[in-house]
């Protein structure tokens, strides 16, 4: 019986939970400097514009393409 604390010690590991600052760590980077913040801040931005503009043009390309064949 030697891995009788061999669940107690999983269940500890699971249920043991890092501080709130590790977590945003991972995710957000800490960028100390205001000016090159807001660049990043303005290149996402952009990215996800140029990204709904595709998706537009998409449904734009879509709709036109059922016309012309209805004519045709």
């Amino acid at each position: 019986m030697e891995n009788a604390s061999l669940p107690s010690d999983v269940l500890k590991n699971v249920t043991t939970s890092s501080s709130v600052d590790d977590d945003l760590t991972q995710y957000v980077a800490h960028i100390s400097n205001p000016v090159i913040k807001l660049i990043y801040i303005l290149i996402g931005t952009v990215g996800i514009v140029d990204n709904l503009f595709v998706i537009v043009v998409f449904a734009l390309f879509i709709k036109i393409t059922d016309k012309v064949r209805t004519i045709s």
